[in-house]
């Protein structure tokens, strides 16, 4: 029996994008082109999820790539908190498993510098059991370290947990270990999917 819900976050429970944002500082394609390669589409991204860095050292990083857009790059990095919006069925979702006795967590990879312009965005976070964001424990999915360490520190029996993603080789990760998986695709499919395991939920949520 399910009694666990574990869900990632951008894409999943919050709206998460770059290009609108991005467009907005660079609007010309070439240079659209060269930050976007530079900052959302590096590996120096993956660092800076893991919140191993100064926000100085992050912006270097992103800057060698393409030093000749410094000024743009550095625009980009001030409000990375634009790239992140709130979805409407969110909280109403959190609250409605924890109304049916399901516990909820989050497991997301999430830079510290976006977590902290977050305002109100992430607020569903409040009413979790707890979560791991990758930022305060210095590793990311799909490493099996930080699905272990969410299972230990909250006590999650991995058979009867289940993991909703937006990014199937995360699933893949969490499969491995005994969690169910649910590859999200939209706010319909993800209840149905787990409403096929036994999870009640209510039929109203809006996207």
């Amino acid at each position: 029996m399910i009694d666990t819900v574990i869900f990632d976050i951008g894409r999943v429970l919050a709206g998460y994008g770059w290009e609108k944002y991005l467009r907005s500082i660079v609007p010309e394609e070439k240079a659209y082109r060269a930050v976007e390669q530079a900052v959302f589409l590096s590996p120096a991204w993956v660092e800076h999820d893991k919140g191993l860095e100064t926000e100085e050292e992050e912006i270097r990083d992103f800057v060698s790539a393409a030093p000749e857009y410094e000024k743009e790059i550095r625009q980009v990095y001030e409000n990375l908190g634009e790239c992140v919006w709130k979805l409407s069925y969110a909280v109403p979702w959190v609250q409605e498993l924890k109304s049916q006795g399901i516990r909820v967590f989050a497991l997301s990879n999430w830079p510290k510098h976006i977590y902290d312009q977050r305002e109100d965005k992430l607020d569903f976070l409040e009413l979790m059991d707890g979560y791991i964001l990758s930022w305060q424990e210095h590793v990311i999915k799909p490493d099996p370290a930080v699905f272990q360490l969410l299972m230990e520190r909250y006590q999650i029996a991995p058979e009867q947990a289940v993991f909703i993603d937006d990014t199937l080789v995360n699933i893949e990760a969490a499969g491995k270990l005994g969690i169910h998986g649910i590859h999200f695709q939209s706010l319909e499919q993800a209840k149905e999917e787990l409403r096929k395991l036994g999870v009640r939920q209510a039929d109203c949520l809006q996207g």
